[in-house]
């Protein structure tokens, strides 16, 4: 890890040196933006760059009155570069900076030339930003974003990665929120996996990730928040976008979807609609020894291959009816239905050691699961004043209807293929029905010289899930006795919130409370157990920020959280993968409460440096156990008593001459364990480096190219010895000139390395896991945007953050 973390270290110094540089020049650069009639034109971004490279130096943003002013900038020669959303780029002679004031001359932005009549005229927009605490990945125009899912697209995100299990971590931890829209998603694990796999990636705007949290922020999530910022389409008239996409990997895998618009006044109405195929390979290889004393160490050596199946319909659609000048009301509804389907084969030798089998195992699974959500949202806002109060309120319903079939076929043989018993034929049903209502009302208003947030939240949740698990004997199906359970969990909790801010000079503080009064029933029918939890917690948070210069900026944050357990975590059955792993249902898993500290140091707007401390206790981790007779072996979880996670984040963006800008995201976490886990006392620490470059290329007005690089060092999650992997995609844009059509052609993990390889060796367990998900594709992606493609003034969107744990 030393040479790990030297390019990294190197990086934070080269960044502070720079700063301190830079600050101990005095040189200023002013002057004034006008359109052709002479008008001053605010909002436009002024850039200072080096005259070579063209690499950005400093920025600035006009005021209402055209003006403005690059401080405190270095001696050398640059040029001053201006844009604006609809104008042609300017860009100024060569001016020398010796530390005095420069006064420019005024600069004229002409509007942009239109060679046809509807346009739409796309900015510039970096592809990685820092606002209000937030990393933001935009991926509106990415090669690479295009034709894939929002899975694939959000593990781009800084921070954020993804396990063997598709589970979405960020900062190396789980325990993460994701919302979409900055609503619930409620979903985590599987579910959330699957719904992310099915929703077309061109739909996505941004991704932002957050480790931060204000009281008005739900306390769920540990380690932080990923939001996922659909696209809106705000023209005037009717238009849409159609898209198709094609992709080969191991197997076929293919999307098209249509979004129509129309808006007419103070009306809009919306729809999409998509449909995704998907065909994919997994293979896995799993060796682990099972210890005893009474029968001898057993050996198994596993190699399963997986083929998965999925049909997706995905669809939106709503009205947004501004009554007045001040109130806006939407309504939208959304569902998909996602047909699963599988088939696993695997064979696996049974023996004393590696290389000795007495019996060979081959087992054979096919599995159907639909799955269906629908969600109904009503949400109104009301302007209180012109200075930013208002009312918010959101009426949520979401329903899951998930019914997995599967059907297992098992047959032991001698090395020689002979049976040695009769094959075994099992199968299971589990219907999953969730209901959840929330309902919220959010105000905002200003007090006194700040500004004060206020609200209250509801949310009722009922999951009922019904295993059925049957087996042939004699000929006829039959109970399987013990597998079968019925379990139902219902929860209730009422939040509220106060949030103040204020700023004091150069310095801002907000501070902030929220209470949480949960209410939960687990009650497992079948095993006649029954958990029930009734408890208030507390949740403080305060962030200070300040602004040293326009610049430099510093902000400290604490917060404390709450992680939940997913509702299937606490029921108490067993999972069966196949004959010999299954998981484990914990009733008794206790939430997990994390103490969260933050330090944030933004540079020129653009490098951003975090370095974060959480603290976890009762942590939720996955365990494992082992039956010695059986053979058997599951994952359940359990609360470990101590957690901690320290981590350093630098995202730092490059231009590198007038076609190549970078950005680079690197993060070095380090990550303890200690606690009572799978039998033993864990006391483990280690340190790993994650780290992406992502590279843009623009070769003209219609050709760019992008190119990024990952890596993840190895390092012990738990009980867990992940292995290091990398990867590299490339994709290539070509817009027409019609500017209504694109082509995008991308390729994802080219190099073929993205493996999940896990082991684990602690205490009497012991295995390796070696898994590839068929990551490796070419696709194909053509869109083609029609209607009215006019340019429409930008409106504030709805702001209204609901957040929740997923399930």
């Amino acid at each position: 890890m030393k040479k790990l973390s030297t390019p990294l270290l190197l990086s934070f110094f080269f960044t502070l040196f720079t700063a301190m540089t830079l600050r101990a020049q005095q040189a200023e650069i002013a002057g004034k933006v006008v359109d052709s009639q002479g008008e001053p034109m605010a909002n436009v971004s002024i850039y200072l760059l080096t005259v070579r490279t063209e690499a950005i130096i400093k920025t600035a943003v006009s005021d209402a009155e055209g003006l403005y002013s690059i401080k405190n900038a270095p001696n050398g020669e640059f040029v001053v570069q201006a844009s604006s959303v609809g104008y042609e780029t300017f860009k100024s002679a060569t001016i020398q900076v010796a530390g005095r004031k420069i006064a420019m001359s005024d600069i004229v932005l002409t509007p942009q030339a239109q060679t046809i009549g509807n346009v739409t005229v796309e900015g510039r927009v970096p592809l990685v930003q820092q606002r209000d605490g937030k990393l933001i990945l935009n991926v509106e125009n990415s090669p690479l974003a295009a034709g894939n899912n929002a899975l694939e697209v959000v593990q781009r995100a800084p921070g954020v990665s993804v396990d063997k299990d598709e589970n979405l971590q960020l900062m190396g931890q789980q325990g993460v929120n994701v919302t979409i829209d900055g609503r619930q998603t409620f979903m985590s694990g599987e579910q959330l996996a699957t719904f992310l796999k099915a929703m077309n990636g061109d739909q996505i705007k941004s991704v932002e990730v957050s480790t931060q949290r204000s009281a008005k922020d739900d306390a769920e999530g540990a380690v932080g928040t990923i939001n996922i910022v659909l696209k809106k389409n705000r023209m005037e008239g009717f238009n849409g976008t159609f898209l198709a996409s094609a992709a080969h990997g191991q197997h076929f895998r293919g999307n098209s979807s249509l979004n129509l618009n129309y808006k007419k006044n103070n009306t809009t109405v919306f729809g999409s609609y998509g449909y995704t195929h998907n065909e994919r390979q997994f293979d896995l290889d799993l060796a682990r020894i099972i210890p005893s004393e009474e029968i001898g160490d057993r050996y198994f050596d596993q190699r399963s291959s997986l083929i998965e199946t999925n049909k997706t319909h995905n669809y939106k659609f709503g009205i947004e009816q501004k009554t007045s000048e001040r109130n806006t009301m939407l309504l939208q509804f959304s569902g998909d239905n996602d047909e699963e389907s599988s088939a696993n084969n695997s064979l696996t030798d049974i023996g004393p050691r590696k290389g000795m089998a007495d019996s060979v195992l081959t087992s054979t699974s096919i599995n159907r699961a639909p799955f269906n959500r629908y969600s109904l949202n009503f949400n109104n806002e009301l302007k209180l004043d012109s200075t930013g109060g208002k009312v918010v309120l959101d009426l949520d319903w979401s329903a899951f209807r998930n019914n997995s079939d599967i059907n297992y076929e098992y047959r032991t043989a001698d090395p020689q293929g002979n049976l040695l018993y009769d094959p075994e034929f099992e199968r299971s049903r589990m219907p999953v029905n969730i209901d959840i209502y929330v309902g919220r009302l959010d105000v905002t208003k200003g007090l006194g010289k700040g500004t004060l947030e206020a609200g209250i939240k509801y949310s009722n949740v009922k999951s009922d899930n019904d295993l059925q698990f049957e087996h042939i004997v004699g000929g006829e199906w039959q109970d399987y006795e013990g597998r079968p359970n019925h379990f139902v969990y219902t929860e209730q909790i009422a939040a509220g919130y106060v949030d103040y801010s204020r700023a004091f000079g150069k310095l801002s503080a907000k501070a902030g409370l929220r209470a949480e009064h949960t209410v939960s029933d687990g009650n497992s029918i079948t095993l006649s157990k029954r958990v029930k939890r009734n408890y208030l917690n507390w949740f403080p948070s305060v962030n200070l920020s300040y602004t040293i210069d326009e610049n430099n900026i510093l902000s400290l944050s604490y917060a404390k959280k709450i992680s939940r357990p997913n509702y299937r975590f606490l029921n108490p059955f067993a999972y069966y993968i196949d004959k010999f792993t299954y998981m484990l249902g914990n009733p008794y898993l206790n939430p997990q409460y994390t103490d969260g500290f933050t330090l944030n140091y933004t540079l020129y707007k653009m490098f951003n440096i975090t370095l974060g401390t959480d603290i976890t206790n009762d942590a939720m981790v996955e365990s494992m156990g082992q039956d010695e007779i059986k053979g058997e072996s599951w994952v359940t979880r359990e609360n470990l008593a101590t957690n901690v996670t320290s981590y350093l984040n630098i995202n730092a963006p490059v231009q590198i001459g007038k076609i190549w800008t970078m950005n680079n995201n690197l993060t070095t976490i380090y990550m303890h364990f200690k606690g009572p886990i799978a039998g033993e006392y864990a006391d483990l620490g280690s340190v790993f480096f994650q780290g992406r470059s992502t590279n843009n290329f623009k070769f003209g007005r219609g050709l760019s190219a992008e190119l990024s690089v990952n890596y993840n060092s190895p390092f012990l999650y738990n009980i867990y010895k992940i292995h290091s992997r990398w990867g590299a995609d490339v994709g290539l844009n070509y817009n027409f000139k019609d500017q209504r059509s694109s082509l995008k052609l991308a390729g994802t993990d080219i190099f073929r390395t993205q493996r999940n390889n896990v082991s684990t060796d602690f205490g009497q367990f012991n295995s390796d896991i070696r898994q590839y998900n068929d990551n490796r594709t070419i696709r194909l992606t053509y869109t083609f945007k029609f209607g009215n493609l006019k340019q429409q003034t930008r409106r504030n969107s709805d702001d209204s953050e609901e957040k929740s744990r997923a399930l």
